[in-house]
Formats: structure tokens, sequence, C-alpha cells
């Protein structure tokens, strides 16, 4: 059977089997999670603390989004040999497991849920708290096991075998030198703590868009459906719209509909700009599959709101900041639903919910503003301090990202 990149000889049975404690599994991120807590609580500081938070964030995106997920699982774009390995290796960084192996166990699961039924432990069926040690510190052992196998361009690279036999000791090359700028402490927040928040967000993340959260399509006759969590989609770098993703699985692109923020794909489409990625798979690219059921009336692909130049976005924003008009803001309501935009936007400004809309856009007095410009105006002439004070933050980044967009759109 073929299914996307899946290739197993033997269908096998994916509901019998038992749940075994796996040790090395369990005190690799006990370890990880114990010096994170003891050593983080001794030598924190405001910049081990970014340093934490910008070195997971670059882990997360360039290794396990790019690299792990859209390229080494879904072959969902190509680019260079030399870039392909290199976000590979950027993948194994986040303490998971060794490429070949990784790739394994995401092809039993996507195997697995797509039948009848399979094991709890393949769909995230336990509790919170049971489906967190079984995933965590325990292994699968199923009774006849479906014979999964990679594509011989996988399984016989060298470079994949050599990271899939010493995938634990790749974490000593960025920890010599994290401790050779900062001691010990570096090496706690930007190693250890990185791995232990990765790997237990891997997993929160993954019970979450398996248990609870919007959908926008049904997979008809499977175990489990995918959800969308979508308060998530920055953090997870957009791999939390895992609804779209059961739905296409093979698109590079996983925020398919208007508002749904996807910064991985962001990523790629500056890539692809860069002359470093091509042939990029999106949903529309897939074949029809006659098991998917839309499941609401949300437009995807819808179009892109037009781009705006940087002197143009700058003039709309001091003139809707000025001027007392009275304003409405439109949006999708995806990745923020309308209740948050409201906290965050006062009573002032009129929230408006359009589906269809792919970007937010704020008007008034005959000007529109589009994107996070947008929600910062908004959030500006809340006559909230705390949301005012934030907008005055989110504002000059805000236009950073539109000058970039308008670059490279």
């Amino acid at each position: 059977m073929h299914s996307d990149r899946i290739t197993h000889i033997d269908e096998g049975n994916v509901l019998r089997g038992t749940v075994r404690w796996s040790p090395a599994k369990s005190l690799w991120i006990t370890a990880m999670a114990i010096t994170s807590i003891v050593g983080g609580y001794l030598t924190f500081s405001w910049s081990n603390l970014l340093l934490f938070t910008g070195a997971t964030a670059f882990v997360l995106l360039f290794g396990h989004t790019l690299g792990s997920h859209r390229k080494l699982i879904h072959d969902s774009y190509q680019c260079p040999k030399w870039l392909e390995y290199a976000l590979v290796y950027a993948g194994v960084q986040v303490g998971l497991a060794g490429p070949l192996g990784l790739r394994l166990q995401h092809d039993l699961r996507d195997h697995a849920q797509r039948q009848p039924d399979c094991h709890p432990y393949l769909r995230h069926g336990q509790p919170l708290l049971a489906d967190g040690w079984w995933q965590l510190h325990c292994e699968l052992a199923l009774a006849q096991p479906p014979a999964l196998t990679l594509p011989d361009a996988v399984a016989h690279d060298r470079f994949y075998r050599f990271l899939e036999r010493t995938w634990m000791l790749q974490q000593l090359p960025p920890a010599l030198a994290l401790y050779a700028f900062g001691g010990w402490p570096f090496v706690v927040w930007g190693v250890c703590a990185g791995i232990t928040a990765s790997v237990t967000g891997h997993w929160l993340i993954g019970y979450f868009a398996h248990n609870h959260g919007p959908m926008h399509n049904e997979i008809t006759g499977a175990a489990v459906q995918g959800h969308n969590v979508r308060l998530a989609s920055l953090i997870t770098l957009g791999e939390s719209w895992h609804n779209n993703h059961h739905a296409f699985p093979g698109s590079a692109r996983l925020g398919l509909y208007p508002g749904e923020w996807d910064p991985g794909w962001w990523t790629l489409a500056l890539l692809r700009r860069c002359g470093l990625v091509w042939d990029i798979i999106q949903a529309h690219d897939l074949p029809a599959r006659p098991e998917r059921l839309a499941l609401d009336a949300a437009v995807l692909n819808a179009p892109e709101a037009p781009v705006q130049s940087l002197r143009q976005t700058l003039r709309d924003c001091f003139a809707m900041a000025r001027r007392p008009v009275a304003l409405q803001l439109s949006s999708p309501c995806a990745t923020l639903p309308a209740w948050a935009l409201r906290r965050l936007a006062g009573d002032n400004i009129s929230i408006l919910a359009t589906p269809g809309q792919r970007r937010m856009q704020l008007q008034g007095g005959g000007v529109t503003l589009v994107g996070l410009p947008a929600l910062a105006i908004a959030m500006l002439q809340s006559r909230r301090t705390v949301a005012a004070s934030a907008a005055l933050v989110l504002l000059p980044l805000a236009l950073a990202g539109e000058a970039v967009r308008g670059r490279f759109a």
C-alpha cells in the first residue's frame, strides 16, 4: 500500500499491543528535565532566558518544522542537499529521536490513525497525565506491527544513518560551544531546557491536536481526527494546525485557511524567494481524497490581501492613530478568536468576524490597515494601559514584518 510517503509490505495490526517502560527514553527526558529545573533555578538570568528562547525557537523552526517534519518526513519541498542535511541536523537537536526512527514512528502513527481503530498509544487516547507517561517514558510493542519501509534515498543515506546511531551524542557540539561562551548556565538553558521544553511541548500539542479543538475537515472512517490548536500557532511555528495536516498531509503549508498564522510557511516562502527552496507542494497540488469531508464554509486558499509599501503603511498608522474616528476591525478570527480581539481592542472598536478574509483589517476615516499593524493600532486606541503598552512593542515589529512581506511577496 502507498499513501503519501508511506510504504509498507504487511498491513499488520495496529490495535493489539503492549505499552512498556523504555529506560533510555525515560532516563533521557528525566535527566534533561531535572537538570533544567534545578540548574535553571540556580542560574536564572534574563540573558539565559533570552538564550533559551532564541535557541529553542531556531531549532524548532529550522530543525523540527522545516527539517524533520516538512522535508524529511513529508518531502513537501526540494532544496540543495547541504541545506537538507543542515535542517535535519538541527532537527536532531530537538532531542526527540534520530531522523530514521522519528520518520518511522511518524509513519506508523499516520498509518494507524487512518485505520478504523488503533491502539490508544497511537492516537493519544488516554487521559492527559496517563498519555504523558506513555508518550514521554514508554514505547508500544505491537503484537503484529505493520512492516513499514523507508525510501532507499533516506534509509541508505550515510549521514542519516550516522545521526540515527549518535543522535543523543549530537547534543555535545552545541553544548561545548555554549560552554565556551557562557559556562554551565549556557549549557543548562541552551541545551537541557530547550530539549525539555521541545519534547514535552511536542507531546502536549500532540495530545490536544488529537482530542480538542476546531476542525475544518473530517477524515471519514479514521480512528482519530486531527484538531487545530489555534492559540498555539506561533509557538509551534504553524504545526498546531493539525486538522489541516490530517486533511492535506503532503502540504508544506499548514495554515491553509484565512487568519491561520504559519511561521514555517513564511520561512519557506522566504527561502523560495532566495532561490534555496523550490517545488513546494501545497494543498491544491495534492490528489483529491474521497474520505475528506469539509465541515464548514472556510475558504481554502483564499486570495492574499494586497501588500502595501512600508511608507504607505506608516502614513496610514499615523493617520489612524491621530484621528478620533470610528474604527472597525475585521478578522477571520482563526488564530485570535473574536473574544480575544475584543479584549485587546477594547469597547471603542467594533469587531467583525470575516471567515473568508485572509488577513485582519482595521478601517476608519477612509484608511485601511492590514495585518499586525492593524492589530497594533487597534490596541493603541483601546485606552487600556496594558494593551496600549504592548502595542508600542508590537508596532515596530509589525512594521518590520510588513516590510519583509512587501520585499518578498
